[in-house]
C-alpha cells in the first residue's frame, strides 16, 4: 500500500499527509467501516456523505451542511480545503478522510483542517428531506401562524432575530434567515431545513433554510 499512499500524496500535491493519504486509498478499496451520520462521535474518523447545503463561504472556512439517509451534520473545511470546496457542487457527494469530530449545541460538527481532505466520489449517497424534529440538525414544515417584527442586539458586531410561529412551535431566526422571512406571509406553508435546538429554543442560523412548504410532499 505504501506506493498506492505516495502516489495519493502526490496527486493532492503533498497538501495532505500519510495517514490521509492512507485513509484515502482505504476508503476507495472498501476497507473502511461505513460511519453513518447518526453514529458520529467525537473522534478523528472518515466517513462518505452527501452535500445538502454549501452556506458560508469566508477566507479560512467554507461551511456545509451534509447528510445521509439517518440525518444531517454541519462540515467545516478549513486550511487547504477551502480551496478545494470551490470544486464541490450542492448535491454532490464527497469523501472525508482524517476529519475531527466535535459535539456542538446544533449537534456533531465535522471538521476538515490541515491534515484531513475531502473529494468527490461517483457514488449515490441517499439523503432525504424528511420533516420532525430529532437530535442534530432537523427540518420543520407547517404554517406560518405568526410573524414578529426583527429585532436588533450587538455582540461585536450587529445581528438580527426574528421570532416565528410555525404550527405549535416557536423558532427564531438568526440574521439572513431573519430577512428571508420577510419574502412569506403569515398563513403560508413554509419548510425550515437545519434547524437545531438550543436552550430549549428552535434555531435558524446561517447554514440552514427556508423555503415554500409547497414544494415538499
Amino acid at each position: 500500500m505504501d506506493s498506492e499512499v505516495q502516489e495519493e500524496i502526490k496527486r493532492f500535491n503533498g497538501l495532505i499527509d500519510e495517514e490521509a493519504a492512507r485513509l484515502l486509498v482505504m476508503a476507495r478499496k472498501g476497507e473502511l467501516p461505513q460511519i453513518t451520520i447518526n453514529n458520529l462521535k467525537e473522534s478523528t474518523l472518515s466517513l462518505t456523505a452527501r452535500v445538502m447545503h454549501i452556506g458560508t463561504r469566508e477566507k479560512d472556512v467554507v461551511k456545509m451542511v451534509v447528510g445521509d439517509e439517518t440525518g444531517y451534520a454541519l462540515l467545516k473545511l478549513w486550511d487547504h480545503n477551502v480551496g478545494v470546496a470551490r470544486h464541490v457542487r450542492e448535491g454532490d457527494s464527497i469523501h472525508v478522510a482524517n476529519a475531527w469530530v466535535k459535539k456542538r449545541s446544533y449537534g456533531m460538527e465535522i471538521n476538515v483542517g490541515k491534515y484531513g481532505m475531502i473529494e468527490r466520489v461517483e457514488r449515490d449517497i441517499p439523503a432525504p428531506i424528511t420533516f420532525g424534529k430529532r437530535e442534530g440538525l432537523f427540518n420543520l414544515k407547517g404554517t406560518l401562524v405568526k410573524k414578529f417584527p426583527t429585532t436588533m442586539y450587538v455582540d461585536d458586531v450587529e445581528h438580527f432575530m426574528c421570532r416565528i410561529v410555525v404550527d405549535g412551535d416557536e423558532i427564531f431566526l438568526l440574521d439572513e434567515r431573519a430577512r428571508d422571512i420577510q419574502r412569506f406571509c403569515e398563513g403560508d406553508t413554509i419548510a425550515l431545513l437545519w434547524l437545531y435546538r438550543r436552550n430549549g429554543g428552535i434555531y435558524a442560523d446561517e447554514w440552514s433554510k427556508i423555503m415554500n412548504g409547497d414544494n415538499f410532499p
